[in-house]
Protein backbone atom coordinates (compact mmCIF):
# COMPACT_ATOMS: atom_id res chain seq x y z
CA UNK A 1 0.00 0.00 0.00
CA UNK A 2 1.15 3.35 -0.90
CA UNK A 3 1.72 5.55 1.85
CA UNK A 4 0.17 9.17 1.73
CA UNK A 5 2.98 11.03 0.95
CA UNK A 6 3.50 8.80 -2.10
CA UNK A 7 2.99 10.10 -5.37
CA UNK A 8 1.78 8.21 -8.59
CA UNK A 9 5.31 8.23 -9.89
CA UNK A 10 6.59 7.20 -6.75
CA UNK A 11 4.89 3.71 -6.86
CA UNK A 12 5.94 0.87 -8.58
CA UNK A 13 5.00 1.09 -12.25
CA UNK A 14 3.80 -2.57 -12.50
CA UNK A 15 2.23 -2.71 -9.22
CA UNK A 16 -1.66 -4.02 -10.68
CA UNK A 17 -0.84 -5.05 -14.06
CA UNK A 18 -3.67 -6.42 -15.55
CA UNK A 19 -3.82 -9.00 -18.22
CA UNK A 20 -3.11 -6.86 -22.02
CA UNK A 21 -1.52 -4.08 -20.92
CA UNK A 22 1.58 -2.87 -22.52
CA UNK A 23 4.75 -2.84 -20.26
CA UNK A 24 7.91 -1.19 -21.70
CA UNK A 25 11.82 -1.56 -20.36
CA UNK A 26 13.98 0.76 -21.45
CA UNK A 27 17.56 0.79 -20.59
CA UNK A 28 19.60 3.72 -22.20
CA UNK A 29 23.40 3.86 -21.09
CA UNK A 30 24.57 7.49 -21.56
CA UNK A 31 28.12 9.05 -22.94
CA UNK A 32 30.29 9.94 -20.49
CA UNK A 33 29.50 13.83 -21.28
CA UNK A 34 26.13 13.66 -21.87
CA UNK A 35 25.16 12.00 -18.36
CA UNK A 36 24.06 15.10 -16.27
CA UNK A 37 22.45 16.28 -19.37
CA UNK A 38 19.62 13.03 -19.49
CA UNK A 39 19.53 13.17 -15.79
CA UNK A 40 18.11 16.48 -15.72
CA UNK A 41 15.97 15.61 -18.47
CA UNK A 42 14.41 12.94 -16.70
CA UNK A 43 12.34 14.89 -13.99
CA UNK A 44 10.27 15.83 -17.13
CA UNK A 45 10.44 13.04 -19.00
CA UNK A 46 8.65 11.24 -15.83
CA UNK A 47 6.04 13.85 -14.88
CA UNK A 48 4.95 14.57 -18.33
CA UNK A 49 4.52 10.93 -19.06
CA UNK A 50 3.29 10.13 -15.91
CA UNK A 51 0.49 12.61 -16.93
CA UNK A 52 -1.18 10.96 -19.99
CA UNK A 53 -4.53 9.61 -19.99
CA UNK A 54 -3.29 5.70 -20.65
CA UNK A 55 -0.07 5.80 -18.72
CA UNK A 56 -0.88 3.47 -15.80
CA UNK A 57 2.85 3.70 -14.21
CA UNK A 58 6.41 5.46 -15.06
CA UNK A 59 9.52 5.37 -13.24
CA UNK A 60 13.23 6.18 -13.88
CA UNK A 61 15.77 3.84 -12.16
CA UNK A 62 19.93 5.54 -11.98
CA UNK A 63 22.56 3.50 -11.23
CA UNK A 64 25.31 4.76 -9.45
CA UNK A 65 28.70 6.13 -10.77
CA UNK A 66 29.62 7.68 -13.77
CA UNK A 67 29.04 4.76 -15.85
CA UNK A 68 25.74 3.89 -14.72
CA UNK A 69 23.00 3.01 -16.41
CA UNK A 70 19.24 4.44 -16.58
CA UNK A 71 16.46 1.92 -16.80
CA UNK A 72 12.70 3.14 -17.45
CA UNK A 73 10.16 1.25 -16.24
CA UNK A 74 6.90 1.98 -18.37
CA UNK A 75 3.22 0.71 -18.37
CA UNK A 76 0.23 1.49 -20.55
CA UNK A 77 -3.39 1.04 -20.71
CA UNK A 78 -3.55 -0.76 -23.93
CA UNK A 79 -1.27 -0.45 -27.35
CA UNK A 80 -2.82 2.78 -28.37
CA UNK A 81 -2.18 4.43 -25.34
CA UNK A 82 1.69 3.23 -25.90
CA UNK A 83 1.70 4.52 -29.41
CA UNK A 84 0.15 8.03 -28.15
CA UNK A 85 3.02 8.17 -25.51
CA UNK A 86 5.45 7.91 -28.22
CA UNK A 87 4.19 10.45 -30.54
CA UNK A 88 3.33 12.99 -27.84
CA UNK A 89 5.28 16.15 -28.23
CA UNK A 90 6.92 15.68 -24.57
CA UNK A 91 8.31 12.50 -26.22
CA UNK A 92 9.56 13.95 -29.31
CA UNK A 93 10.98 16.57 -27.68
CA UNK A 94 12.72 15.06 -24.68
CA UNK A 95 13.54 11.37 -25.87
CA UNK A 96 14.14 12.07 -29.79
CA UNK A 97 15.90 15.21 -29.63
CA UNK A 98 17.15 16.02 -26.29
CA UNK A 99 18.56 13.22 -24.73
CA UNK A 100 18.85 9.93 -27.79
CA UNK A 101 21.96 12.34 -29.16
CA UNK A 102 23.55 11.91 -25.89
CA UNK A 103 23.38 7.92 -25.23
CA UNK A 104 25.81 5.44 -25.98
CA UNK A 105 22.97 2.46 -26.32
CA UNK A 106 18.89 2.92 -26.15
CA UNK A 107 17.70 -0.48 -25.40
CA UNK A 108 13.56 -1.11 -25.42
CA UNK A 109 11.58 -3.66 -24.62
CA UNK A 110 7.53 -3.56 -25.40
CA UNK A 111 5.61 -6.43 -23.89
CA UNK A 112 1.95 -7.47 -23.22
CA UNK A 113 0.88 -8.60 -19.79
CA UNK A 114 -0.59 -12.28 -19.79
Amino acid sequence: MASPRESATDRWPLAGASPGQIVVIARWQPTPEGRDLVLSALPSLVAASSAEPGCLGYQALTSPGEAGDIVLLERYADREAFEAHRTSPHFQRLVLTDIAPHLQTRDVTVCTTA
